[in-house]
């Protein structure tokens, strides 16, 4: 991969997530029940505690890096980042919001990150790594912003396979549109899924000590709850709001279709599966 590619790759992924900051913002409190269930395993993995200064990276409108602010005062700090300003807005509202004064926020490209060697005792990552052209960049950049006795913890998906969500959707998508919200760009939300491709890309940025723990769920939704909107709106962005309301009905009807198998004893009944890699010096 030419240099040129590598940045013609994060142009497209900033585009495209500058494109979907307003639906996250939008949707960001009423799913944050959700996001604190996904948010607990990685900080576990984390080994926070107060006083601790944590760098969280892709911090989007802000979590874990709220729930991290949270779970590292009095004494500690974090600094809640994105690749994309906009993205940010929301997480900073939502800190005012939670009386949050230990939290701070740059913007920041992981592969290349401001600060100094030896800046943070953690450095997290929910759900970013995977769009970033160069992952073991990146984690040797964690690497090298980490105190020698830190520790990092990124969390990734597992294969579509074992996220109902994204998969029914992105086959939903696709056929009613043509094009599925991960066709968009060429790093899906899949891409370190496979067990044991995490713990090798830290090994291979230079971590001393990794390891990889597998993560799965469960969820069970009652029976006409349309809880695939929010992720819709939220993958699809600015082309979402760009359909016409005869074309958003298709696609409702669709979902509310392709879901259906889904239904037992009057609940979806869904699996989903994360992955958390945990790298020390």
């Amino acid at each position: 991969m030419t240099q040129a590619d590598t940045d013609r790759q994060r142009q497209t992924a900033q585009e495209l997530w500058l494109s979907r900051a307003d639906a996250w913002d939008k949707w960001a409190d009423q799913l944050r029940q959700m996001a604190e269930r996904m948010n607990q395993p990685l900080l576990q993995a984390a080994e926070l505690a107060p006083g601790l200064e944590v760098l969280d990276l892709a911090s989007g409108i802000g979590q874990p890096a709220l729930s991290i602010a949270a779970a590292v005062a009095p004494g500690g700090r974090v600094v809640a980042s994105d690749v994309v300003g906009e993205m940010l807005d929301g997480a900073r509202r939502r800190a005012e919001q939670d009386g949050l004064d230990n939290i701070s926020f740059e913007v920041v490209d992981m592969e290349a990150m401001p600060f100094p060697a030896g800046s943070f005792d953690r450095v997290t990552c929910r759900f970013g790594l995977m769009f970033t052209p160069e992952p073991a960049l990146a984690l040797a950049e964690a690497l090298r912003v980490l105190r020698p006795d830190g520790l990092a913890a990124f969390m990734v998906w597992g294969p579509e396979e074992d996220v109902t969500m994204f998969q029914v959707i992105n086959q939903t998508v696709r056929a009613c549109l043509g094009e599925s919200p991960h066709d968009q760009h060429e790093f899906t939300p899949f891409r370190l899924g496979q067990p044991g491709h995490l713990e090798g890309l830290f090994k291979t940025a230079g971590f001393g000590r990794a390891e990889e723990r597998e993560i799965r769920f469960q969820p069970k939704i009652d029976a006409g709850v349309k809880f695939w909107q929010a992720n819709l709106e939220m993958s699809l962005g600015q082309r979402y709001q760009a359909l016409s309301e005869a074309k958003k009905g298709e696609l409702d009807r669709a979902l509310v279709e392709a879901f259906a198998p889904y239904i037992r004893d009057g609940r979806y009944h869904l699996q989903s599966h994360a992955r958390v890699g945990i790298g020390r010096p």
